[in-house]
């Protein structure tokens, strides 16, 4: 398999000065590939190492031209592929032929900036609402969205009932096993799944836009309330970006604390879709006992962060506020807690029957397709694919700390839970350890306002999965461009998939295992 020396070499000989390395640019290099090369530069990469995977993909604006960044994760560098189009006419080859999880990343590129992806064409929005106008494409530097009309929203096909045998059946924007709006249709022939289409973008709040007007530190509060979940990872996510570029000397302090703020939010997390999944098979004990165990963990992050949610603990240079001598043997009062409960709950999701029932061999999603369509997390490690950016790309402290990689080999409902309530374990060992080596110090040191000119990214591993951003700087206050790319956005083409052949009344189980957060997807 190839390491990142190996990958750059293999490039360079193929395609010699046809292309241009950029070392450390947007991870590991940057590989410019115009032309079309961008295609033959992914697909040499796809046959050198089988984890490649397009994690996510960037619309610029430079003037004259579109940029297209195809941002890729191997078995451990990351690469960005760059290419340009010209705004006048912004055609580029799809790759979706090569790698099929590259569908929805080209879609959103398309609605947000116009650039046609021959190959991956699209009839109507995509993330955008309905009533949104044609050819306006909000993400490009001179359209203010604040002054765009919409207009009546047309009547498509997609939203008629299907013919002969087969029923369409509507699952939301609006239902009851929907806390967040997004749209489902699902055809049925008598109760077997046959299609399966998906409509995003119901609570888009345009974030992505909105953080190139306001400044580095306004930005980190606003990312986080892309997720009301999940807002640490988002806090990171941009904090991690930034610092790349502004290269800050952040103590190391902050760095454990940092990861003591991540791992209680995967606890409350993976806790949340644990009792959740409970509650959509109608076993609403395990929903009541898994929320009750949640509290405290709740009750800790407010503890240590100071809010109950939205914590906003995770700065540049650092963190804002520090765990004293005195809260550590609460702290860990309660992780204990929790921990002697693991042997209850891990039995309850090996051996009660109705779960087994409900969970085992539905939503099948192989390794292999896992694979080519880059879903990430315990949806990913469910598969069997041992993919953890803690793992692969460590970042903070998780380089220094011993944790296990969580894989199933199953693919089903059961396996992707299961992968959660093992990492609940495994959280918990993470956070003994950071607590119990929590280094002394600083937690935080002074950075400049002004981001000097320059670009990074920033991977994560979410509760989710891989949470990924792209920051673009250009000398000011103020962000250039700021990409974010969602585990559930990653992760929703594999349901498109694993739904079809199975029965309609699987749906609620094979859904909520892939802990799908709407307002992360749409952002």
């Amino acid at each position: 398999m190839a390491s990142n020396i190996d990958m750059i070499s293999l490039l360079q000989s193929k395609f010699g000065e046809k292309i241009q390395i950029q070392p450390g640019v947007s991870g590991t290099a940057s590989i410019v590939a115009n032309n079309g090369l961008h295609h033959d530069v992914l697909a040499e990469m796809i046959a050198a190492d089988e984890k490649t995977g397009i994690v996510a993909m960037t619309g610029l604006d430079f003037g004259q031209t579109l940029g297209v960044y195809y941002h890729v994760r191997t078995a451990k560098p990351f690469f960005t592929i760059k290419a340009e189009v010209p705004k006048a006419d912004p055609k580029i080859r799809s790759v979706v032929d090569i790698h099929p999880g590259a569908r929805f990343h080209e879609l959103e590129v398309t609605d947000l900036f116009g650039v046609v992806f021959v190959g991956n064409e699209y009839d109507g929005h995509f993330v955008l609402s309905e009533n949104w106008p044609d050819g306006v494409y909000p993400l490009r530097k001179d359209v203010d969205p604040t002054k765009v009309k919409l207009v009546p929203t047309p009547e498509r096909e997609a939203n008629l009932p299907a013919e002969g045998r087969q029923v369409k059946i509507i699952i939301g924007p609006q239902h009851p096993a929907l806390l967040e709006p997004e749209k489902f249709s699902v055809t049925v022939d008598g109760e077997t799944v046959t299609k399966v289409e998906p409509r995003i973008g119901y609570v888009h709040r345009g974030i992505e836009k909105s953080t190139e007007s306001r400044t580095y530190l306004q930005d980190i509060y606003l990312v986080e309330r892309v997720c009301g979940i999940c807002n640490p990872a988002h806090a990171y996510g941009f904090v991690g970006a930034v610092e790349k570029i502004l290269k800050p000397d952040v103590p190391e302090r902050a760095r454990y604390l940092r990861v003591i703020a991540l791992e209680l939010n995967r606890l409350h997390s993976h806790l949340l879709v644990l009792g959740h999944a409970g509650l959509e098979i109608g076993y609403e004990t395990v929903f009541q006992y898994f929320w009750r165990d949640r509290e405290p963990i709740m009750d800790l992050i407010e503890l240590t962060s100071g809010n109950r949610v939205y914590g906003s603990l995770i700065t540049v240079g650092g963190v804002r506020r520090d765990i004293t001598a005195e809260q550590i043997p609460k702290i860990k009062s309660v992780l204990n807690d929790l921990r002697g409960k693991i042997p209850f709950y891990r039995k309850i999701y090996l051996d009660e029957p109705t779960i087994r029932l409900r969970m085992k061999e539905v939503g099948i999603l192989s390794r292999e397709d896992a694979l080519k369509l880059s879903v990430v997390g315990p949806i990913a490690r469910g598969s069997g694919v041992d993919i953890d950016v803690r793992k692969d790309i460590p970042y903070e402290a998780y380089g220094e700390i011993p944790f296990k990689e969580i894989v199933y080999p199953d693919g089903d409902v059961w396996a992707r839970m299961n992968v959660r309530m093992d990492e609940v374990e495994e959280s918990l060992n993470i956070l003994d350890y950071a607590l119990d080596h929590l280094p002394s110090g600083p937690i935080r040191v002074d950075v400049a306002r002004s981001v000097p000119v320059g670009e990074a990214v920033c991977s994560l591993e979410a509760p989710r999965g891989e949470l990924f951003y792209f920051v673009k700087s250009n000398g000011t206050d103020m962000p250039e461009r700021v990409k974010i790319r969602t585990p559930t956005f990653a992760n929703i083409p594999s349901f498109l998939k694993t739904a079809i052949g199975e029965s309609i009344a699987d749906i609620p189980s094979n859904f909520v295992s892939l802990d799908p957060c709407f307002s992360c997807t749409d952002r």
